[in-house]
């Protein structure tokens, strides 16, 4: 009996401390400056700005955000790293624009003892505090393996690509390489950049069908804007894109929209536990160990590890026409 007293005594004493911490945060008005650095705005991005602007913390105002567009240049992104750490920011949450460039600003900032997280896109880095985001070698694969069953492993594809250096485009391409490399019936007979924009998917695709015309049987893209562009310029062609599957990433709006119509496979990509992930373990390095998380996704999705772990992998969802329908609501 006394041992039970003393479990419930000490049991009583950690959630006090826990509280007491949270209320000091809030009544003491102690603040949290962290830098938000997508790599553009474009729509998955945006979606994950936004996600993260509905943190608890963030809403309360225990957090103030500040959003600087990466615009998809990497010297960019380095100068706003410098911005944030000459401005002596607590943390910084990072999408990189380039895979190795960032790795110098991201050192920089582990220098000053802001602790950096890297969330959606990663970096050549050992000094990220930690990681939040989907295993984009496994998306590459998934979609790849999905393209290849629907052909029946034999036929042509092109394959769109990201920007040249982003991570995903470096680890959906690694994925997409290892199917292809057991797939001995399926040729490529081109890849080529869209740099995740409906309008280049569009551009590249029509250019493909003008070369190789209904030669074509199927279509990989990395991320859904291109492959909306690609399912465009099919229908341009008259070509049911049906008869000619396109399989993607990202599960944007659009792209759930193309799946209730059965024109696109695609992977959705969660930025709501990629963002607030992100976002609750900056607060974590700099909080402290008696933070605990104030996002959701932590009793869905994720498994917290008291926030100290390297990498947290967000899953993959397969959308099909069975699933899609709780995603469009």
């Amino acid at each position: 009996m006394r041992n039970f007293k003393r479990y419930l005594g000490l049991a009583a004493a950690a959630l006090s401390v826990t509280l007491h911490c949270e209320a000091t945060m809030a009544q003491d008005g102690k603040t949290f400056r962290i830098a938000v650095m997508p790599f553009a705005v474009n729509e998955y991005m945006s979606r994950w700005v936004k996600e993260m602007q509905q943190h608890p913390l963030v809403k309360d105002g225990t957090v103030k955000m500040t959003v600087l567009d990466g615009k998809s240049d990497a010297m960019v992104q380095a100068n706003q790293f410098d911005t944030a750490i000459t401005q002596k920011f607590d943390a910084i949450i990072v999408a990189p624009v380039d895979f190795q460039a960032a790795a110098a600003p991201i050192a920089r900032a582990s220098a000053a003892k802001i602790p950096v997280i890297g969330s959606v896109t990663t970096a050549n880095s050992d000094k990220l505090y930690a990681y939040v985001g989907t295993n984009d070698v496994e998306g590459g694969r998934l979609e790849a393996q999905q393209l290849v069953n629907q052909l029946n492993g034999k036929g042509n594809i092109v394959i769109l690509e990201g920007p040249i250096g982003n991570s995903p485009q470096l680890m959906r391409r690694k994925g997409i390489d290892s199917v292809l490399a057991a797939s001995p019936g399926i040729k490529v007979l081109a890849s080529k950049p869209g740099n995740w924009s409906r309008a280049e998917g569009l551009s590249v695709t029509e250019d493909w069908l003008t070369r190789y015309g209904k030669t074509i049987n199927g279509v990989i893209s990395q991320n859904d804007a291109m492959s909306l562009g690609a399912i465009e310029a099919l229908k341009l062609k008259q070509i049911d894109p049906k008869t000619v599957p396109v399989v993607s990433i990202d599960g944007d709006k659009g792209g759930q929209m193309a799946v209730k119509q059965g024109d696109l496979f695609t992977l959705y990509k969660d930025a709501h536990c990629e963002g607030q992930g992100a976002m609750d373990l900056a607060i974590r390095a700099v909080a402290g160990p008696s933070y605990q998380p104030k996002s959701d996704c932590w009793s869905k999705t994720l498994t917290w590890k008291d926030g100290t772990a390297k990498q947290y992998d967000v899953p993959w969802v397969p959308l099909t026409k069975a699933n899609i329908d709780q995603y469009l609501k």
